[in-house]
């Protein structure tokens, strides 16, 4: 049964099926529920679409959840990454952001993007003996009928390997309470690899349910 259950799992994985991995994550000794407050969500890319569909998306799974979560291109349609960072431009930033009554900041982005080629055996039985685990078949012995024919020959076919190749999103969450002393700001980091999704919205779910799981 043990080869059984390796090949059952192997023809899953060549059947396409995306998954979605909690990497990492991390909360800090003060953490408590952010339900009640506020929370900004902002994707950081270059894309306004792209920027749009992540905060929509997660947004709408956090409020889905109890959450009061507000998509950051409602609000700060204009809001850039910060360059140059001084002391007093954070500074304006926080206080632009807790003007507007928002103390937690959930801070998304795509952290990398990795390919690699695996090498897997088709999908299906190489033999007999690879189903069963048995060299040989007995019909009477796993039916344990008495008028079953006798042991048959395992039949052999012989499957070429394949190479495939797995793409994996990699995906973090970083949350702030603003309303804290600077050291104290970071709430928690939620890192999430998405491999071979069926489409874009597969890694948007995927994320924004990883992250709602670990804000509970």
């Amino acid at each position: 049964m043990k080869n059984c259950s390796l090949l059952i799992m192997v023809t899953l994985m060549l059947s396409g099926c995306s998954s979605t991995k909690l990497a990492n994550s991390y909360k800090s000794d003060s953490f408590t529920s952010i339900k009640d407050q506020n929370i900004l969500v902002i994707s950081r890319t270059p894309q306004e679409d792209i920027r749009k569909t992540y905060e929509k998306d997660i947004s709408k799974k956090l409020k889905a959840s109890g959450f009061n979560a507000t998509p950051s291109h409602l609000i700060f349609p204009d809001l850039k990454p910060l360059t140059n960072k001084t002391v007093e431009r954070i500074a304006n930033t926080i206080a632009m952001f807790r003007d507007e009554g928002f103390d937690i900041i959930l801070l998304t982005s795509l952290k990398d993007v990795e390919e690699q080629e695996v090498i897997r055996r088709q999908e299906g039985y190489g033999s007999m003996l690879d189903y069963y685990g048995n060299k040989y078949i007995t019909l009477k012995g796993y039916y344990d009928d008495v008028n079953a024919p006798p042991k048959l020959d395992p039949l052999e076919t012989e499957l070429e390997p394949v190479t495939q190749k797995e793409v994996t999103f990699i995906l973090e969450a970083v949350t702030y309470n603003l309303s804290l002393p600077e050291e104290q700001r970071l709430l928690s980091v939620v890192t999430t690899e998405i491999t071979n999704p069926n489409s874009a919205s597969t890694v948007r779910t995927g994320f924004a349910k990883a992250i709602v799981g670990e804000l509970k």
